[in-house]
């Protein structure tokens, strides 16, 4: 994984803004076999579904713009340069068992630029600082990801995966996600179910087909 954080596609307050998301759909959504649901995900999709245990949500697709004709035309949006980032996520929260309705850390999934490159973001509460590691072990490979800022109530860790890499999460059952060591010096490590992120990937790329 390049440990270089995507800053030139990320832009912080961007994030700060929508990894706020779950606690817009705090309700459950309805349960369905994940190939099933993301079947049904077309070019275009805008909503929210459940695909195994991970939330695919998309945001609206920005219209386009067209030059006037017999002129230069407009500026071109960043949008539309194929450097952005994706307008879908596919996420997974994990709350605190004392209460739900706190979330403790965020694993987030996007796509960059017109590749579609796959992003992996991770947010969690202050508490890491700037260069902390996160891990992430699938197998016997263990995947690194640093925290690239802390602030407004949140730290977040970013990298792009290689096709190799993202290829590992769906050969695997299940990821080892273990947090900077705290101040005690230990590592507080989740287990982060796999099942049904393939489909969900492969629904965020064809909700954004055309975009």
């Amino acid at each position: 994984m390049r440990n270089t954080v995507i800053a030139l596609a990320l832009g912080l307050l961007f994030l700060a803004g929508l990894f706020a998301l779950p606690r817009f759909f705090a309700h459950k959504l309805p349960q369905t076999a994940p190939a099933q649901t993301a079947a049904q995900i077309e070019p275009g999709f805008a909503g929210v579904r459940r695909i195994g245990p991970w939330i695919l949500a998309c945001t609206p697709a920005r219209k386009k713009t067209v030059p006037l004709p017999f002129s230069f035309g407009p500026a071109r949006p960043a949008a539309q340069t194929g450097q952005g980032i994706g307008r879908c996520r596919t996420f997974i929260a994990f709350r605190r068992k004392a209460d739900p309705q706190q979330v403790i850390l965020l694993l987030n999934f996007r796509l960059l630029g017109r590749a579609q490159r796959l992003v992996m973001l991770i947010r969690v509460p202050p508490g890491a600082k700037k260069g902390d590691i996160f891990t992430i072990r699938l197998g016997e490979k263990m995947l690194k990801l640093p925290v690239s800022s802390c602030e407004a109530g949140s730290c977040l860790a970013a990298g792009s995966l290689t096709p190799r890499e993202e290829a590992l999460f769906y050969e695997s059952g299940a990821a080892q996600l273990a947090l900077p060591p705290g101040k005690n010096g230990k590592r507080l490590a989740v287990r982060v179910p796999l099942q049904g992120l393939r489909a969900a990937v492969s629904a965020m790329r064809r909700a954004q087909i055309g975009d």
